[in-house]
């Protein structure tokens, strides 16, 4: 469960970011951050779904608790 919370706390801040800084949308700094936050996102979610799944410990604490 860790997991997850973890994937969607950084969807969280993914989306607040953009809601933040809607006027830097065009500045090329803020792309670079969106992508960077979304990458990272994506991959708490990959872990999600292989912790779900396969009981593998990727983010660095202990998915069952």
């Amino acid at each position: 469960m860790n997991y997850t919370l973890f994937a969607i706390g950084w969807y969280i801040i993914m989306r607040g970011l953009q809601v933040l800084f809607a006027e830097y949308l065009e500045k090329k700094w803020f792309k670079i951050m969106i992508k960077i936050v979304t990458v990272i996102m994506l991959y708490a979610a990959l872990a999600s779904i292989i912790v779900w799944y396969k009981e593998i410990h990727l983010l660095g604490f202990n998915p069952t608790k």
